[in-house]
């Protein structure tokens, strides 16, 4: 018996330099990132250099998650794989 289920397809992981630094950095992009419904989830790694933005969703190219993070007043390019 199979026991697969896997509904639709793995959401695709995302990856971007910002210059997210601050709680209150997190404040402001948090509820920008969660009301996107194509994202399911998202960290930022702020001890990085690069304050990695990490995120795992469907549907959505690299040049939404700019967007989203640009209107939102921050910093924000895709990183090479």
């Amino acid at each position: 018996m199979n026991n697969d289920y896997t509904v639709g397809p793995t959401p695709e992981v995302l990856v971007f330099r910002t210059n997210i630094r601050f709680k209150k950095d997190l404040r402001q992009v948090g509820p920008v990132l969660d009301k996107e419904p194509g994202i399911h989830r998202w960290n930022i790694d702020r001890e990085d250099t690069d304050k990695v933005l990490r995120i795992e969703a469907q549907r959505l190219l690299p040049q939404d998650i700019i967007h989203l993070i640009t209107r939102a007043g921050y910093f924000c390019e895709e990183l090479p794989e």
